[in-house]
């Protein structure tokens, strides 16, 4: 039996995408959400296998909200489904772990294929010929472990360590020292470039 999750804020493709779902074979129970704070909560109380995920949803924070996800979740198995056909977004979301990207002008049938595939363990992509081999930033980031991460958002909002250390219940010297393990994974030597280097995932509402 598998268990998918359908996450997106629109009633009818949810309900389109059920019938594609349903056509794929008999042993798939599907749930659904419509938001991003649902989401990771069916996530967390019950044992989803394939989450397809719309990143345009209420509060899903863009491509942050993927790798956050695939950070508490390391597990699951996600395919982004997205009206944007931007090379660049869809260099970025694979490079965050999703499985699979899907633009929702793709058939039904063609959907229906991708989705059999990726239950089968297999990865999809559509064509990312001309893209760079560099290092993207959601590469960078989903090294961070969930811990490294919540501290990076903190800093990016200006929260001092001290105020980071409160609302985690750490010591300040574990705040620092992952800060310091931050630092070394994205490559950067300050706390303004924190900032920046996560700013464009954050600010990014195109997907």
């Amino acid at each position: 039996m598998y268990k998918v999750l359908i996450a997106d804020d629109h009633p009818l493709f949810r309900s389109a995408l059920r019938v594609t779902l349903n056509g794929i074979a008999e042993d798939i129970a599907l749930s659904e959400t419509c938001d991003f704070a649902e989401t990771q909560q069916q996530l967390a109380s019950s044992d989803v296998d394939l989450l397809l995920l719309d990143l345009k949803m209420p509060d899903s924070e863009g491509l942050l909200g993927l790798i956050k996800l695939r950070a508490r979740f390391p597990q699951l198995a996600i395919v982004v489904i997205s009206a944007n056909e931007d090379l660049h977004i869809i260099n970025e979301v694979k490079a965050a772990g999703a499985l699979a990207y899907i633009i929702k002008n793709t058939p039904f049938e063609k959907i229906q294929t991708i989705i059999s595939s990726v239950l089968n363990g297999h990865s999809h992509f559509p064509d990312m010929t001309g893209l760079t081999d560099a290092q993207t930033v959601s590469e960078k980031i989903a090294q961070l472990t969930p811990q490294q991460l919540r501290v990076l958002t903190m800093i990016a909002k200006g929260d001092l360590n001290k105020q980071i250390a409160y609302q985690l219940n750490v010591k300040e010297s574990t705040i620092k020292t992952h800060i310091s393990e931050i630092f070394k994974k994205l490559g950067i030597i300050n706390r303004t470039q924190a900032a920046l280097f996560i700013q464009p995932l954050e600010l990014n509402n195109e997907i």
